[in-house]
């Protein structure tokens, strides 16, 4: 069994601005942690410190029940996998996946055997005699992730390694980390900006901004229950849509009113709490795919929005219209069979059941459930 916990772990570089801030986070064995952010959140250094590459400005750092604040990084018994691959130009495959064992005395019968097993586990058993100018990056890559089997480590760390790929390369890479996971059952830590990577391979999302942490959860809580704007608005592809306005009385039903003046009628479970924000500013957020042709819902459709169409992607068996309504823009997933173009009027019906609706002064998810959808 393995665990990485990390309390109040701060980094600072002038004492004055900090990188990290509190960073609280209990990774457990076999956990797939992914942490997710734009440039300049503070991910890359947290990897850092937790491998021993930078120091701890303060906070604890235990790996398995010790205190690791300064224990050198090769006593901590972690593997990390970098984007440039780190491989040894002049060895071959073969001797860069024995590297870490041959330093280690290791008898030679043992370490042919683990190399073996490991190349065939990642399909490259067949490259052992090839340096790697000879490798495309995606075999790069899983040389590099092979040295680090290698050594059995208590975790592997993973500092964005499929960056360097080109998009299908990055799909497949993905696809094989998820079941190499598996396979492992040891703790990956895992950092990227890219969300599809975050969502598509962790078990566990850290979301950071500013060097806090946003939000800690499963890629389906951080997706349907986000904690803030922040995170409703970085996770998913294309981002969430967001819509200023307030909440009014319209009759016997509450309504959220858009600055360009429609009139969006609130879920009856969801009115009570929303009435105490009349006259506030509120942001209500809906993702792309909450949208829907009123021709296909009805035409007793309620929630309907009219807009403009700015910009159409095919997307196969979907198309992604980008329209735009006086000072909101939006984007609404919608069959592909819709005959609209760019300069046409687009009318579509909100599901506001799965709308989010926001404060406007903390930016706080009103109905934030804490994972508990």
């Amino acid at each position: 069994m393995s665990e990485i916990v990390l309390k109040n772990v701060c980094k600072t570089y002038d004492k004055k601005q900090y990188v990290v801030k509190d960073f609280s986070l209990t990774i457990e064995d076999g956990e797939f942690v992914i942490f997710v952010g734009p440039s300049g959140c503070g991910k890359s250094t947290t990897l850092r410190m937790i491998a021993g590459l930078e120091d701890i400005s303060s906070g604890e750092l235990w790996i398995d029940g010790q205190l690791c604040n300064y224990v050198e990084p090769q006593e901590r018994d972690l593997s990390m996998v970098f984007q440039n691959y780190a491989l040894y130009p002049n060895m071959n495959v073969y001797d860069n996946l024995a590297f870490s064992l041959q330093i280690r005395k290791i008898p030679k019968h043992e370490i042919d055997k683990k190399v073996h097993e490991t190349a065939k586990m990642l399909g490259i058993d067949h490259l052992l005699k090839r340096r790697p100018a000879q490798l495309s990056g995606g075999q790069k890559q899983r040389v590099a992730i092979g040295s680090a089997i290698m050594r059995k480590p208590k975790a592997f760390l993973m500092d964005e390694p499929l960056s360097n790929l080109d998009a299908k390369l990055r799909t497949q890479m993905r696809v094989e980390l998820a079941e190499l996971h598996k396979k492992l059952d040891t703790i990956m830590i895992y950092v990227t900006h890219d969300q599809t990577e975050a969502m598509t391979l962790g078990t566990k999302i850290v979301v950071l901004n500013g060097g806090y942490i946003q939000q800690v959860a499963r890629p389906r809580e951080i997706y349907e229950d986000p904690v803030n704007l922040f995170v409703a608005g970085f996770i998913g592809s294309p981002t969430m849509n967001f819509f200023e306005g307030t909440i009014e009385k319209d009759g016997e039903h509450t309504v959220f009113r858009a600055k360009n003046g429609t009139a969006l009628k609130v879920p009856a479970a969801r009115a009570a709490v929303l009435s105490g924000y009349a006259g506030k500013k509120v942001v209500m957020g809906i993702r792309s795919e909450d949208f829907h042709d009123v021709r296909e819902t009805g035409a007793d459709a309620e929630n309907r929005i009219r807009g403009r169409v700015t910009a159409r992607e095919l997307l196969g068996a979907e198309s992604m219209y980008w329209l735009e309504n006086g000072a909101d823009e939006f984007a609404a997933k919608l069959p592909v069979t819709l005959s609209e173009r760019v300069g046409d009027s687009l009318e579509v019906a909100a599901d506001m059941s799965r709308a989010h609706f926001f404060d406007g002064e903390t930016e706080n998810n009103i109905f934030y459930a804490g994972g508990q959808q």
